[in-house]
């Protein structure tokens, strides 16, 4: 009886476990909607409008005007992408995706911090009257890790 007992509660235990999964939580600013985890949580920063972090995880974004960046020779997505790397001192290799109406440019990098390499994922995205750039974050040991989640989120991504 104690056998069975034992695995009824540990079947029960089990299932509740692999049922439960992170909902799924809206964030909005700077002119961008992304659905992740409600594992993050919204944090005020300098270096971004928009920054979400979880306890493995970050993502932020910001927004240039076009017309402001037009004065630099950028009027492109892929002049945007190459002057926001440049801008960090980063040389990486550009790619792009496209899914549906969802076109972005993206590259990988990494970055100490505090004595910590982080590995993040830079997108760029062109609205109507903005290019967008954000960065979804980790530590750098876990960039390969977190890949096709980055792409996940991503697909839920919208600019204004």
């Amino acid at each position: 009886m104690k056998k069975i007992m034992f695995l009824v509660v540990f079947m029960s235990l089990l299932v509740g476990l692999v049922g439960c999964g992170k909902a799924e939580k809206t964030f909005t600013g700077a002119g961008v909607t992304i659905t992740l985890t409600e594992a993050f949580v919204e944090k005020e920063v300098v270096q971004a409008p928009l920054y979400l972090e979880s306890p493995t995880q970050m993502f932020m974004a910001l927004r240039e005007t076009k017309s402001s960046l037009a004065g630099y020779g950028i009027s492109t997505l892929d002049d945007y992408i190459e002057a926001v790397l440049n801008n960090h001192g980063k040389n990486s290799t550009v790619k792009s995706k496209e899914e549906g109406d969802l076109v972005y440019k993206y590259a990988y990098y990494e970055s100490e911090v505090n004595d910590q390499t982080f590995g993040y994922m830079l997108l760029t995205f062109e609205g109507k009257d903005h290019f967008y750039s954000m960065n979804f974050g980790c530590l750098a040991n876990k960039l390969e890790d977190f890949k096709e989640k980055f792409f996940d989120y991503a697909k839920t991504i919208k600019v204004e």
